[in-house]
This record gives structure tokens, sequence and C-alpha cells, in this order.
């Protein structure tokens, strides 16, 4: 019988400590500056003020100002508090946004100009942003959906993802993976873990101290650099990578192609119907493997200083002659070159812990 006043009193203390705010103000302005400690979600919508709304435990203030065209909105934790929560709602005129959070996570939706957010610890997640991005978290996830311009973003820690950037990206992470749907320009990633990108229209930059790289297609040039991890790519109009320790996988490639290895296998493949440029492809201890389409003109010079019968060079070109260099020791290395289609820029093949193989496409 004494169950239900139990539960009204603990209702009653519970909603006591729900510390609420709501307000609205600078219907003029055209930037936003927000001071926080906390959440903060910021929202957009038709509509011709600004409007605010805190919840959460604590002893958290909200007041606005509007300052040469800037509304400024602080939120004050006169206790302390993380625990409270900013809800923001902007008009759709709103040209840039600035979030300034000391100790929480930030989300942004539906804005139509730029946003900088910064937290000392915590996520940060936007969608549907017009303009251009620029975000920093000191240890936190960073998720972004569409971003119509530029993304730059920093995380002291922690992965990032993005679905489709506008424009160019420049996203870095001191440990976590960068994954990449859709790159509108160029892109330069940076972190210690894997990294994966769909398709980009223009050229890619992509560098990880301790991972793998997958690349499925880009436009232009690839640059890709890992000290520990494989190095995959789908299509690149030029590809230069390297791997102190991983195999390296191109496929349907063209322009001029560098990709060697330390240890592991490099395997490649032409793209059939496009030009090549003067081109080198190494393992220190690994197959070698090239796919030719059988209308390229190109010159092929394979070398391999593999002990053994590992040391050969297998060719499906009758053009291609091989032969046994014979310099300073009574075995050289193995040495097969020629001309494909009357000739053209040079192939340049080197194996040292592995065969050479050149396959006709087929």
């Amino acid at each position: 019988m004494m169950l239900r006043p139990v539960i009204a009193l603990f209702l009653v203390f519970a909603m006591a400590g729900e510390a609420q705010q709501k307000g609205s103000g600078c219907p003029s302005a055209s930037r936003v500056r927000v001071n926080a400690t906390g959440k903060v979600k910021v929202v957009s919508e038709n509509r011709k003020d600004i409007a605010y709304a805190l919840s959460g435990a604590g002893k958290g203030k909200v007041t606005t100002t509007l300052r040469n065209g800037w509304c400024i909105v602080v939120v004050s934790t006169g206790d302390g508090s993380f625990s409270q929560e900013l809800m923001l709602t902007l008009p759709r005129t709103i040209r840039s946004t600035k979030i300034d959070n000391r100790s929480g996570s930030i989300s942004a939706r539906f804005l139509q100009g730029d946003v900088i957010a910064a937290t000392n610890a915590g996520s940060i997640e936007m969608d549907e942003i017009g303009g251009d991005v620029n975000a920093r978290t000191g240890g936190g996830q960073m998720t972004f959906g569409t971003v119509g311009g530029s993304l730059r973003c920093l995380s002291g820690g922690g992965t990032i993802r993005a679905k489709k950037i506008g424009k160019e990206g420049v996203l870095e992470s001191a440990g976590g993976e960068i994954l990449v749907d859709e790159g509108g320009s160029w892109l330069r990633l940076s972190t210690s873990g894997n990294i994966h990108v769909g398709r980009v229209a223009q050229w890619l930059f992509a560098s990880t101290s301790a991972g793998l790289i997958d690349v499925e297609r880009a436009g232009g040039m690839v640059t890709a650099e890992t000290g520990s991890g494989s190095i995959q790519i789908g299509g690149a109009r030029g590809v230069r990578c390297e791997s102190a320790a991983g195999g390296i996988r191109l496929k349907n490639v063209s322009g001029g192609v560098r990709a060697a290895t330390a240890s592991g296998a490099v395997t490649v493949t032409l793209a059939a119907g496009q030009t090549l440029e003067n081109s080198y492809l190494a393992s220190g201890r690994g197959d070698v493997t090239v796919f030719v389409p059988s209308n390229l003109a190109v010159t092929i010079k394979a070398m391999n200083e593999s002990p053994g019968s590992a040391g050969s060079v297998s060719t499906d070109f009758p053009q291609i002659q091989r032969m046994l260099a014979t310099v300073g020791r009574q075995n050289g290395p193995a040495v097969a070159q020629g001309n494909l289609n009357g000739g053209g820029p040079v192939l340049m093949l080197s194996a040292a812990g592995g065969a050479i193989s050149i396959k006709r496409q087929k």
C-alpha cells in the first residue's frame, strides 16, 4: 500500500533536480557563436530568431548577446556540472556557426552556412551542412553525413567517418580509422589506423603508420604510404604507393605507376585503352606480377635478384627476351626486356625475394 506514495515522492525529487530554461533572441543576427559545457545540439528551421532550451541536472543558465551581427550564446554552469544539454534552433539565414565546447559532444544538422566546432573531450556529429566545416576534438569519434563545402577535421584519437564531401577534405586522427565514401575534390588523410576511400574526384594522399589503405576509385593521382599494412587501389590515373610491410594490389591504373614494398607481393593490372608513363614496380621480399593489355605500347625491363629457383622472370609475351646477367659474379640476376607494340614508356620490374611474372591481360 505504501508503494505508490514512495514512487510519487521519488518522481517529485527527480523532477526537482532537472533544470530547464527556454528562450529566444537575436532576430537580426547573421552569425552565431556558442560557448558551452555539456552536450550541444544545433539545428535550423524557417524562423526569424534564435531559440534555445537548456536541460539536465545542475544550475546552468543561458545568455544571448547581439554584437556586430554575431549572436553570442553562453552557457554558464554555476556548479560545474557537465551533464547539461543545450538545444539550439537557428534561422536558415545564418551564414556562420561557431561552437566551442569545453567538455561534451557536439551535434549539428541542417545548417546552410559554414560551421566551426571544437570540443576538448567528446564526439562530433554533423549532417546536411551546406557550407565548409572545420571541426576538432581532443579524443572522440567524428561522423559527417553530407558536407556541401570543404571538410577539415582533427581527432586526438578517434575514428572519422564522412559520407559525402562536396569539395576538398583534410582529415587527421592520432589513432583511429578514417572512412570516406565520396570526396568531391581532393583528399588528404592521415592517421595511425586503417584508411578506406570509396571514390574521390581528383587526387588523394593517404598516410598511416600502422594500417591498411583501401581506395576504390580516384579520378587523379593516388599517393599512399603505410608503415605496416597492405595497399589496395581499384582504379586511378597515376599511383605512388609504398609499404614497409604489406602487399600492394592495384587495378585499372594508368599514367605513372610507382609501387614498392619491403615485404609482400605486388600485383598490378594496367588499365586497357589508357596511356602509361614511365613506371616502377618492386618488392624486397615477395612476387611481382603485372597484367598488361595486349595493345599497350610499352618497353618492359625486369630484373630479379632472388636466389635459387625463385629468382625467375616468366612472361606471356614472346617479344620479351630472358637472359642471365653475369656482372662480377658467376650467376647474376635474371634479366628480361622487350618492346610491346613497338615500345613506349618504360615499365621497370624488380624483385629481390620472389618471382616476376608478366602476364597478358585477358
